[in-house]
C-alpha cells in the first residue's frame, strides 16, 4: 500500500497543477510578440530557402494562422512604431532611423500601455529603436521591464553591456541567447498573471557576428553570388538559425509550463533583407519601396483557438495592436484612432476583412513624399522620385512590367490615394530631437554624440552619418551641441567619456545657458580595443573600446532654463581627442 505521506504529497501536487491549469483557462491570454531585425521574407526554409533550415519557425507556421500577404515598413524604427501603436509611423512622429527621426511621441498609446492598464505584466527584450530617453523609452511607453538597447545599432553581440531598466549591466553569452534567457525569466516570474512580452531580437542585423556552431553550418556553401565562400550570407544565415533555435526554446518552455494553450504567440520580421540574398521572386530588399522591402512572414499561434490556416487577405503591422486587443478582450483606448483593423474575426472565424489600400513610405532625414507605394488587391503602385510604376503582383511578382500605359485610370487613382494619405498622416507635423532631463523615472541621461551637432575640426570615427555608438575624433578646436529640455529644476552630476594618447592639457568647456564649467584633461587615456568577433568587415557600427572618465562636477538647472548643452574643446595636446558622450545623473530635484 502506498505510504500515506506520499499520497498526501501527490494530492497537494495534483491540486496545485489542476489549480494552475484552471487559473490559466479562466484568465485573459498571455501574449508574446517576437520581431526580428533585417530578416527578410526569404530567410526561412518555410518560404523556399534551399540553404537555410528553420524547423522551429516551420513547425510554428504549421500550427498557426499564416498571414501570407503581410506588410511592414522598409526600415526598422517605422515598423516598430506601427507594431506598437496600430498606426502608420508618420502619425507617431517617426520618419527615419536616427538623429531623433526614430523617436515616437510619448503621447502615443502603445500596446504595452493598453495591456498594462488591463492588468498585464509587460516586458521588452531586445532592440527598442523608438526613443532613447524617458518618456519615449520602453519605461515611458508602458513596459515594466526592459533589457536591451534603445538605439538602432549595437556594436558587439558577445558578452556585451545592455541596458536594464535605465542602467547598463554586463551580460554573458551571445545576445540573442541572452535576450531569450531574459524573456523566459520574465515569463517564469509572471506566469501566474497575464503577461505581454515584446521580444524584438536584433539579429540578423549587422555587425556580422554569430557563434562558431552556427557559422560553421553555412561557411562552405556556394550561395551563387560569384563567391564560393560568402562569409556575409553564411553569418546572416547562422544568425537566423540561432534565432530559430531560440524561438524553439520559447515554444518548448510554453509547452512544459502548461502555458501554450493560453498564450498567443506571434512571429514576424521588421523589413526586407539587407544585402543581396534569396528573397523569393520579390523585387527589392531593406529600404526599398517595392514588394521585397516590406512583405514579410507573420504567424499567429493560439493553440485550440486560432485555426491553422494560410490567410491571403492584405494585412499589416498596423493591424497587430487592434487585433491583439480584440483577441484578449481588452477595450480599445478611447483616445486612439487606429489605422489598422481588428483581424480577430478573420483569424477565429475566417470572416474576410474588407478590401483596402495599404501604404508604404520611405524617406531619409528630410521628410518628403518622394518615395512610397500603395498596395491594393493584386496591384502595387510605386513612386520613387520622378519614376512611377504600376504592377500586378499576381501575374508579375518581380515587378518587371509597368502597367501604367495600359491602366492609366488605376494608376491615377492610386497616385492620388497616396498623395491624400501622405497629407493626412503628416498633418500633425514632426518635432526635432529634444533630450529630456530631470525625470525621476530616468535619473541617468546620456548625451551621446550621435544625437549632437558638431562644428570645427572633428569627424565621426566609423561612419560619416554618425550611427549610434559612434564617436567624434577631434583634431583641433571644436564645438558639440545637444538640444535639451529640463523638465524639473534639478541638480545633475556630469562626466565625460573620452580617450586619447596625447590629449593631456586639452580644455573642456561645458555650457548650460549662462552656467559654464571648465575642466582640463590632466591625463591621457590610451583606449584598449574590446573583442569584436566580426566574420565580415563591419559596414556601419564603430567597434567597442575602453574609455576614460572625466569628472565635470555638478550643475543646477532650472526648469525650462537651458535649451542646449554646449561642449567646447580647446585643443592644447598634440593627439586626437576622442569624445563619446556626456553622462548626466540626476542627484536631486528642487
Amino acid at each position: 500500500m502506498m505510504n500515506r505521506r506520499i499520497i498526501s504529497v501527490l494530492t497537494v501536487y495534483l491540486f496545485a497543477v489542476t489549480s494552475f491549469v484552471f487559473a490559466q483557462e479562466n484568465r485573459p491570454p498571455n501574449v508574446i510578440l517576437i520581431l526580428t531585425d533585417d530578416q527578410g521574407w526569404g530567410d526561412f526554409s518555410h518560404t523556399g530557402n534551399e540553404y537555410l533550415s528553420t524547423p522551429q519557425f516551420d513547425q510554428m507556421a504549421s500550427e498557426s494562422a499564416v498571414l501570407n500577404r503581410f506588410y511592414v515598413s522598409p526600415v526598422c524604427a517605422p515598423t516598430r512604431a506601427s507594431v506598437l501603436t496600430g498606426r502608420y509611423h508618420l502619425r507617431t512622429g517617426v520618419s527615419f532611423v536616427t538623429r531623433g527621426r526614430e523617436n515616437m511621441r510619448s503621447e502615443e498609446v502603445t500596446i504595452a500601455e493598453a495591456f498594462k492598464t488591463a492588468g498585464y505584466m509587460t516586458g521588452c527584450f531586445g532592440k527598442w529603436h523608438n526613443g532613447a530617453h524617458y518618456p519615449e523609452n520602453p519605461q515611458g511607453q508602458g513596459f515594466d521591464t526592459f533589457l536591451g538597447f534603445t538605439s538602432g545599432h549595437w556594436s558587439n553581440y558577445f558578452d556585451t553591456e545592455l541596458e536594464y531598466n535605465g542602467e547598463m549591466i554586463p551580460t554573458e553569452g551571445y545576445i540573442t541567447d541572452v535576450l531569450t534567457d531574459a524573456t523566459l525569466d520574465f515569463i517564469e516570474k509572471n506566469k501566474d498573471k497575464p503577461f505581454f512580452a515584446f521580444v524584438p531580437f536584433n539579429a540578423p542585423h549587422t555587425p556580422y557576428q554569430v557563434p562558431d556552431k552556427y557559422y560553421d553550418m553555412y561557411k562552405d556553401i556556394d550561395f551563387g553570388y560569384g563567391e564560393k565562400q560568402n562569409k556575409k550570407i553564411a553569418t546572416i544565415y547562422g544568425m537566423c538559425k540561432n534565432v530559430d533555435d531560440n524561438l524553439g526554446r520559447i515554444r518548448q518552455y510554453l509547452k512544459e509550463s502548461d502555458l501554450e494553450e493560453n498564450t498567443i504567440l506571434l512571429f514576424l520580421t521588421d523589413n526586407g533583407p539587407q544585402g543581396e540574398r534569396y528573397n523569393g521572386p520579390w523585387r527589392g530588399g531593406k529600404a526599398s519601396i517595392h514588394e521585397g522591402g516590406s512583405l514579410v512572414p507573420c504567424t499567429i499561434q493560439w493553440k485550440g483557438k486560432i485555426p491553422t490556416d494560410k490567410k491571403q487577405a492584405l494585412t499589416a503591422h498596423i493591424d497587430l495592436m487592434p487585433t491583439l486587443l480584440g483577441l484578449t478582450g481588452i477595450e480599445k483606448p478611447k483616445a486612439v484612432e487606429f489605422d489598422g483593423v481588428d483581424l480577430s474575426d478573420y483569424l477565429l472565424e475566417n470572416k474576410t476583412p474588407a478590401s483596402r489600400k495599404l501604404y508604404t513610405h520611405m524617406t531619409g532625414f528630410e521628410i518628403t513624399a518622394d518615395r512610397g507605394a500603395v498596395r491594393e488587391g493584386d496591384f502595387r503602385y510605386t513612386k520613387e522620385y520622378d519614376e512611377t510604376g504600376l504592377y500586378n503582383l499576381k501575374d508579375d511578382p518581380s515587378q518587371k512590367h509597368d502597367l501604367q500605359s495600359q491602366l492609366p485610370e488605376k494608376a491615377k487613382e492610386m497616385k492620388e490615394a497616396f498623395e491624400a494619405w501622405y497629407t493626412d498622416v503628416t498633418s500633425a507635423g514632426f518635432s526635432d530631437l529634444r533630450i529630456p532631463m530631470g525625470y525621476k523615472e530616468s535619473p541617468r541621461v546620456v548625451l551621446a554624440v550621435h544625437e549632437s551637432s558638431g562644428e570645427g575640426d572633428l569627424k565621426f570615427k566609423a561612419n560619416k552619418n554618425g550611427w549610434a555608438h559612434d564617436w567624434y575624433l577631434i583634431n583641433g578646436d571644436a564645438t558639440i551641441q545637444w538640444p535639451i529640455e529640463v523638465q524639473t529644476t534639478s541638480t545633475f552630476k556630469l562626466s565625460l567619456k573620452y580617450a586619447g594618447e596625447a590629449v593631456k592639457g586639452d580644455i573642456i568647456e561645458i555650457k548650460f545657458g549662462d552656467q559654464v564649467i571648465k575642466k582640463k584633461i590632466k591625463k591621457n587615456f590610451i583606449p584598449t580595443a574590446l573583442p569584436t568577433p566580426d566574420r565580415v568587415m563591419r559596414e556601419q557600427e564603430a567597434k567597442e573600446q575602453t574609455w576614460g572618465m572625466l569628472d565635470l562636477g555638478k550643475v543646477q538647472l532650472q526648469k525650462g532654463e537651458a535649451s542646449t548643452c554646449i561642449l567646447k574643446v580647446y585643443k592644447k595636446g598634440k593627439g586626437v581627442l576622442e569624445v563619446k558622450e556626456i553622462i548626466t545623473r540626476l542627484e536631486k530635484t528642487l
